[in-house]
């Protein structure tokens, strides 16, 4: 940590101005001694650290001084070691690993080393450059969703850096959106790193500390001019240039810093540099000519721009269409194909984290190699598959076979299934130096788990470095498998091969040998006529090493030598020698593809079952890391699984074929069958399945017909040889799936039959004999009936009951030998009984030598390895002990009398294993073996308790005892007894009736009882409950247990003679005449056979992946992705629909308005004329009358009236004198009217109270009231938020309903009320709520403390008391534990205010169920019955526990989940007092204390953690 920072300080350093020089705007103020200027750098002068001395106009000569001086970064500021480096913790996360360095434009080289040593950053594959608008820019729906989940999922399939300016403001706030919406949890996994300008971080000074956790809010204030730093980002670099509030300065430094990472390698094995690309959303002007800086710089920055998202963006999609129409168009024509534009509203348009990588691989240089590589270290197939031709153009020799090298070592499973899908073959690819560098590798997992087998191997240390050698692998093959497994690479010929290719790399130096790393050894090895070349090669363990004799001196006999050693006969490498590789490696999904590739899909499986298995129990016995083991079984696990769902595919398809997978031997797997493979893994699913049992039942009663009373027709057939040819036999076709020995095969089965050669499918290896056309009927019937009784005796059902008898018999005789008295000469009897075993101890021995494994040793340790094969030596060599005494006379006989005695038990024992043969019987012997097995320690903790007890009992009762082997069983022998229930009461007190009695004896009866008590009542009840619970757990496992044993009792069957001892020994002199070696069972198939029978198994593979896909198409899971998936999209077309609809609801309210100004201008122009043509009419009538009507005169016309002038009318004879009203005030007067009508109401007003006229519907019934509901107000920047009360309450009417019984409380009314009405979504039209006033006495109590609004007051103190509940019940929902599954939640509460006599009350909805009431808030609560009781009751001590000691909630009440009326505690809550801050239902210390002692925790407790802490005493805070 020490050198940590000092490095750091020493690397990294910030800048301060050190000299005032004020901006040109605030020299020309007016106000320039008023108000203090500022500088250039943006600080005032005060907030220079140079001017803190003094005052700041002492060191300013005056604004005259300065005018001639322009203002730098690199003059005028001042470098030192930078102060701001450590963690940031964001107060609106819980995530502590954001880094943050502040420092200057240094070396790019020292920010790499940064990132990757002190941030322990990943190697970026990929660097994404982000840039757009700094300032706050809408993004449309579909645009944000491409830019947010193509940005991550580029970045997190290649594992990519993204660089932005880390603010929160702008295009980086949309990168940590989407960074929280589609990225990972973990903070170092994200690679959003910020590059930001110190000075204009709000409160940077928050963060100044060295190697320190600093606290930073992000929230500013609206009208400052600085920004926050984005929580979502994992590191910032703070790049400080002196200035305060000025944008721009780390561009150069992340510039700098792109060119830097550009030059690193991608990977280690693809010589390339990481590729940049610049993302474009939106931005302003200076966003075009970064862009021309990026596609012109050297080399070129490929751009990807988001069409549709504003600004610049859009221009450059503008621009680029232009240049694809017009070549001289605009001058971007030349970079052109750098940049691309993606448009997310084209259909054809691809998905955006694929656009993003193509423009990537724009900027790689031309060759498709190198964009394979790149897709490669990207790991990205679908990429290479789409857009990179691999076998569309022209390839390098050896340049895809370097790709498949990579992919290999790299674990990259698409590509390797991507160049295989298109034609790489692994006997062109796979060479002994490819081989040797996989397995060499240094990439994958690091604790070198292959270097300890091949020490375990060796049995001895390698040095560093050492290069596995293939035959090191075939060793370590060979030790993990086990028994007689022989590996390709251990075998005679490619050992010699081997060792030829060491010969051709040797180079002679003055004599001295040494291996040539140049000779190319890449090549194919199995050239048919030239001999391989070489390839760097290394010392390996034990080569083949050639005799004298070996090596040719004749140049010709050596070229044929060579030439026999590169045949393609000899060493052919194929999908099976990568697949051991993998597994080997423990490349798991690299094995499971490998694994689908190649022919016996079966054998490999169950190989890969067996060698994960081994290496699990090599892991366990290495003490390596548990996670290891444990995942090398899991591993085990899935390919036994595969292996087991093959096998059941196959057996549904074609029984027969199925049993030939598990019979036919396997020549790449050293002649191993699958079934054989299979037990040896101790596949156990694998040997239970239907197919295997139905073969194991086929071999166990070989050609035998029978289905019922077998065991009888057997014995009858056994006692009676003739019965056995009027038993049936089988076909050889329905025996066509049985291995069958070569001496078995020699017999023409069924001659006399003309179907006979109808009959076969197997094609079998059958020795032909010239004199078989020409055998007479007689002979051929003799072989057929020699047939019957040579398949009869060698069933190994009838082998068993044959030997069982001659058990049972020797049984007799031993049973009588050992019962009468032993003479000086053996008897009959014991003559038989000694001829019997000691042929039983011959053909152990050959079961020894004829034991698969190659070396004696191995041999001995397998065969020991069997318990029952123990117990047979044990009981042969205590028989030849007792033989050997009893031929002596006196006490040696009796030894050996009693040796004999003795020795009976084991072969009364081995009786047991007879027994296992039965399926019923061999159920309960399984579960006797698990049962000895698991009580073994038991039993050494009882014999510990019994020694102590029996030592300390025979030393206090027997002080004087002389030494003799006899105290052995006095100190054993009734302490054993004793816990059988024998108590011994006379000896309990030995000082009973005046008994003289050793002094201490008084502590025996004392001692007796505690040994008693605890092995009696303890350890023998342990040890009963313990094997209990192994019957229970073996009864239902036992069955298939059963059935992987039966596979070695008719295996053992199989083998033996079929003469029992002592006749036995006919049988073991015809084996050695008969060439004993070459009894071996095989299932031999021809070619075509064999052909048919791995196309038979390859179909099964391709249909149980058909099956397997199908069945997760039709899971619930997949369901419900795709439908979540649907959903989403039509979210998407949803909030598509929604933008358009209010988009034609605002073109609609235009065009609305529109339509009524035209039905107002129309109104007016028809009012116009009609008024036009009433006052020409009007003008000409008068015009006609003012000859014969004057007016009277005493009437006047007042020009403010709105009312026409009273008109007298004299008769027409009499002339008058008369004034006309002249036509311009009547059309004045009249206009006036008009107008003032239509300002009165417009047109469009009529319309719209005509259209609102017809959409009224008719008058609520009830009370009009005002709800006021509390808001939630989104801080700026930040998750957190603010509550506050609504800035006015919206209306609604309630109707009082009929209350069904009393909703009264101690202090509240309720009433319920049904809303008719509503402004807005304040309330529901037609739901029911339940109003809440205090009653009068509450009141009336707290008018002391609020003299005024009293029920307001409280009405606010109790709606912040559900909201305190609430938010408590909202972290308790987010922190409680899975097993915690349900979620209760406290109902919204609303203040209501009443309009007739002003009432405050509080409204919240009606619950309808149950009500029930789980505690008070005196503490008292109910006894819980269910889970969500106690999850209620655990929900007020977690909130005791969660406020530290501050805050209880109690009264918890409710109808389900669903609470309501909560009471708040707080301890240091005055009552009836005005500091209160909850409900008057406070009780305060009172109430905490009473729950402290009252509740009891319970399940829910536990599960919280809370257990233990509930008892600590109540602290009162202090006042």
């Amino acid at each position: 940590m020490l050198s940590q920072r000092s490095w750091i300080d020493d690397t990294f350093c910030k800048r301060e101005c050190i000299k005032f020089i004020p901006a040109c705007g605030d020299i020309h103020r007016f106000d320039f001694f008023l108000s203090p200027p500022r500088c250039c750098c943006g600080r005032l002068v005060g907030e220079h650290t140079w001017l803190e001395t003094g005052p700041f106009m002492s060191h300013w000569p005056g604004p005259q001084a300065v005018q001639e001086e322009r203002w730098s970064v690199e003059c005028h500021t001042q470098a030192s070691a930078t102060d701001a480096y450590g963690t940031i913790d964001f107060q609106d996360s819980a995530d502590l690993e954001t880094r943050k360095l502040r420092n200057i434009q240094l070396s790019a080289e020292a920010l790499l080393q940064l990132m990757l040593r002190e941030w322990q950053m990943e190697r970026p594959k990929l660097l994404l450059t982000v840039h757009g608008g700094a300032e706050n820019f809408p993004l449309p729906l579909k645009v944000r969703q491409a830019f947010s989940k193509g940005l991550i999922t580029a970045a997190q399939s290649t594992g990519a850096w993204i660089f932005t300016d880390g603010i929160n403001t702008g295009v980086s706030l949309y990168v940590g959106e989407a960074v929280k919406a589609y990225g990972t949890n973990g903070r170092r996994k994200r690679n959003a790193v910020g590059v930001t300008p110190w000075g204009v971080i709000d409160n940077h000074g928050d963060l100044i500390g060295r190697d320190v956790l600093r606290p930073y809010q992000p929230l500013r204030s609206p009208l400052s001019k600085t920004v926050c730093l984005n929580s979502l980002h994992s590191h910032f670099l703070l790049v400080d240039d002196g200035t305060l509030g000025k944008h721009g300065c780390q561009l150069g430094l992340r510039r700098k810093l792109e060119r830097h990472i550009q030059l690193q390698k991608i990977h280690p094995r693809v010589n390339q540099g990481v590729p940049v690309v610049c993302v474009v959303v939106e931005g302003g002007p200076d966003i075009v000519s970064m862009v021309l800086d990026y596609v012109s710089s050297v080399p070129p920055v490929p751009v990807f721009v988001f069409e549709g998202s504003g600004r610049s963006a859009d221009l450059l999609a503008f621009l680029h269409k232009q240049t694809a129409m017009d070549r001289c168009a605009n001058y971007l024509y030349i970079y052109k194909t750098q940049i691309t534009i993606f448009d997310s509203e084209s259909e054809d348009q691809q998905e955006a984290d694929c656009a993003i990588l193509m423009a990537t691989l724009k900027g790689t240089p031309p060759p498709a190699l190198y964009q394979l590589g790149t897709a490669l270290a990207w790991d990205r197939a679908d990429v290479a598959n789409k857009h990179i031709q691999v076998y569309g153009q022209y390839w390098q020799v050896g340049s895809l076979e370097q790709a498949m090298l990579d992919a290999l070592i790299m674990d990259r499973v698409g590509f390797v299934k991507l160049l295989i899908d298109n034609g790489m073959t692994m006997n062109r690819f796979l060479t002994v130096s490819r081989l040797e560098e996989l397995y060499n590798t240094q990439q994958g997992p690091t604790d070198n788990f292959l270097h300890h087998l091949v020490e375990d191997v060796k049995q001895n240390h390698i040095p560093k470095g050492y290069r596995v050698s293939l035959i090191d692998v075939g060793q370590v093959i060979e030790y993990l498998i086990g028994g007689a497994y022989r590996s390709t690479y251990t075998r005679k010929h490619f050992r010699a091969y081997y060792n030829h290719l060491h010969t051709h790399c040797m180079v002679s130096d003055h004599g001295r040998v040494s291996f040539s790393f140049a000779c190319q050894m890449s090549q194919r090895l199995d050239s048919p006529n030239n001999s391989p070349p070489c390839k760097p090669v290394f010392h390996t363990a034990q080569p083949y090493k050639r005799k004298r004799s070996m090596v040719p001196r004749d140049p010709k006999e050596a070229q044929q030598q060579s030439s026999k050693l590169g045949d393609s006969s000899l060493v052919v490498f194929n999908f099976n020698d990568l697949f051991v590789w993998a597994v080997l490696q423990r490349r798991q999904q690299m094995a499971l593809f490998l694994w689908q590739h190649g022919e016996e899909a079966m054998v490999r499986a169950t190989v890969a079952c067996k060698l994960y298995r081994a290496m699990a129990h090599e892991a366990k016995q290495s003490n390596m890391d548990d996670t290891t083991a444990e995942q090398l079984k899991t591993y085990s696990l899935d390919f036994g699984q595969l292996a087991v769902d093959v096998l059941d595919n196959a057996f549904r398809q074609n029984e027969r074929m199925a049993m030939k997978l598990l019979t036919s031997e396997m020549e790449a797997w050293s002649h191993f069958t699958c079934l054989q493979m299979a037990v040896s893994s101790r596949l156990r699913p694998f040997v239970s399945h239907s197919c295997t049992q139905m073969l194991l039942t086929d071999l166990w009663t070989g050609r035998l017909n029978m289905r019922k009373n077998s065991w009888f027709k057997i014995i009858l057939s056994i006692l009676m040889p003739p019965a056995i040819l009027l038993l049936d036999f089988k076909s050889q076709a329905e025996m066509s799936h049985v291995p069958q020995s070569q001496e078995a095969l020699q017999f023409i089965w069924d001659t006399g039959r003309p179907e006979a050669a109808q009959e076969g499918h197997t094609v079998t290896k059958v020795p032909k004999y010239p004199e078989a056309d020409t055998v007479i009927p007689v002979t051929t019937l003799c072989l057929f009936w020699t047939r019957r009784l040579y398949e009869f005796y060698n069933t190994p059902v009838v082998k068993f009951m044959f030997h069982t008898m001659s058990y049972l018999a020797f049984l007799m005789l031993f049973s009588y030998t050992v019962l009468v008295k032993m003479e000086d000469r053996p008897s009959t009897q014991e003559w038989l009984v000694i001829v019997y075993i000691v042929s039983t101890a011959v053909e152990k021995i050959r079961e020894v030598f004829m034991s698969e494994p190659r070396k004696p040793s191995q041999k001995l340790k397998v065969w020991f390895g069997e318990y029952w094969n123990v117990s047979d030596f044990l009981a042969i060599l205590l028989f030849l002990v007792g033989l050997a005494l009893r031929w002596h006379s006196g006490s040696y006989r009796t030894a050996g009398r009693i040796t004999y005695c003795l020795d009976i038990i084991f072969w009364y024992v081995r009786m047991l294993d007879l027994l296992a043969v039965n399926q019923h019987a061999g159920h309960y012997l399984t579960m006797i073996t698990k049962m000895t097995s698991n009580m073994f320690y038991i039993v050494v903790m009882m014999a510990i308790v019994l020694l102590s007890f029996g030592v300390s009992r025979k030393a206090i009762l027997s002080p004087d005892e002389a030494p003799s082997w006899s105290l052995l069983r006095d100190v054993v022998n009734q302490p054993y007894w004793m816990m059988f229930g024998e108590g011994y009461p006379d000896e309990i007190d030995a000082c009973a009736e005046g008994k003289p009695c050793a002094p201490g004896a008084f502590l025996h009866p004392f001692l007796q009882a505690v040994y008693l008590f605890f092995q009696y009542l303890i350890m023998v009840n342990v040890l009963l409950a313990l094997l209990n619970n192994v019957y229970f757990k073996m009864k239902s496992t036992s069955k298939k247990l059963w059935m992987y044993n039966r596979y070695r009792y008719i295996m053992t069957y199989q083998e033996k003679p079929w003469l029992p001892p002592p006749l036995i020994s006919l049988s073991h002199v015809t084996l050695c005449v008969t060439a004993i070696y070459r009894k071996h069972r095989e299932l031999y198939l021809g070619r075509e056979e064999l052909k048919r029978l791995h196309e038979f198994e390859d179909r099964c593979v391709i249909a149980y992946f058909h099956e397997k896909k199908q069945d997760v198409l039709c899971s619930q899971i997949h369901r419900i992705q795709a439908t979540a998936e649907r959903a989403e999209e039509m979210g998407v077309v949803i909030g598509e629909v929604s933008e358009r609809v209010h988009f034609i609801q605002d073109s609609l309210q235009v065009l609305d308005s529109q339509l009524g100004q035209l039905q107002v201008l129309s109104a007016l122009a028809v009012d116009t004329l009609t008024l036009l043509s009433a006052s020409d009419s009007l003008q000409q009538k008068e015009a006609h009358l003012g000859y014969c009507r004057p007016i009277a005169h005493s009437h006047h016309y007042s020009p403010n009236s709105c009312t026409l002038p009273h008109i007298d009318i004299t008769p027409c004879h009499t002339p008058k004198a008369y004034h006309s009203t002249p036509p311009s005030l009547l059309w004045g007067l009249t206009s006036l009217i008009i107008l003032c009508c239509v300002v009165a109401m417009s047109a469009m007003e009529k319309n719209n109270l005509m259209r609102l006229a017809h959409t009224i519907p008719f008058t609520p019934a009830g009370e009009e009231v005002s709800v006021y509901s509390l808001e939630e107000v989104e801080a700026a920047g930040a998750e957190s938020s603010v509550i506050s009360w609504s800035p006015r309450g919206l209306s609604a009417v309630l109707q009082p309903l009929s209350s069904e019984g009393c909703l009264d409380g101690a202090l509240r009314r309720a009433m319920r009320v049904l809303c008719t009405w509503a402004e807005g979504d304040i309330l529901s039209v037609g739901c029911v709520y339940v109003v809440k006033a205090f009653q009068p006495k509450v009141i009336r109590t707290w008018q002391r403390v609020f003299h005024s609004d009293t029920p307001l007051q409280l009405c606010l103190r109790e709606i912040q008391q559900q909201r305190a509940a609430q938010k408590l019940m909202h972290v308790f929902n987010q922190v409680k534990p899975e097993n915690v599954p349900l979620s209760p939640r406290f109902l919204d509460v609303s203040l209501l205010h009443c309009h007739s006599d002003g009432q405050w009350l509080t409204i919240e909805r009606n619950m309808l169920g149950d009500f029930r009431k789980y505690n008070n808030n005196t503490g008292e609560e109910i006894t819980p019955c269910c889970g969500m009781e106690e999850t209620l009751l655990a929900f007020s001590h977690w909130t005791y526990q969660y406020s530290c000691r501050e805050l209880l909630v109690l009264d918890i009440q409710g109808v389900g989940s669903e609470l309501t009326d909560p009471s708040v505690i707080r301890a240091d809550d005055k009552s009836l007092t005005g500091d209160m801050v909850f409900g008057p239902a406070n009780l305060g210390d009172t109430a905490i204390q009473s729950f402290v002692l009252k509740h009891t925790c319970n399940s829910c407790c536990k599960n919280l953690g809370l257990l233990g802490k509930r008892k600590e005493l109540f602290r009162p805070p202090l006042s």
